[in-house]
């Protein structure tokens, strides 16, 4: 079992699985080709600016990865290796 016990964590992946799969069907039901689909994790960190408690022991400690997060998450790319999609690694 993936959670264990907790009932609540179960249902919150169920949901999420069940939007994707509502994303990707809208998207192959637009014309899209998802033979190539892609997914890339990002994670986007506050400004070097900040001043935030997180943001100044990152910058204390030289460690950027502490810096606060303002948004986590998978990008998905349709079609990878034309214009739309990342560079390949």
């Amino acid at each position: 079992m993936l959670f264990g016990r907790d009932p609540r964590k179960k249902a919150v992946l169920e949901l999420a699985m069940k939007q994707v799969e509502r994303v990707l069907r809208e998207m192959q039901d637009s014309g899209k080709d998802l033979g190539q689909l892609k997914f890339k994790k990002y994670q986007k960190t506050h400004y070097t600016t900040c001043r935030c408690a997180q943001c100044l022991e990152a910058q204390r400690t030289k460690n950027p990865h502490k810096r606060g997060l303002l948004e986590d998450g998978y990008k998905v790319y349709v079609g990878v290796g034309g214009a739309e999609g990342p560079d390949e690694e």
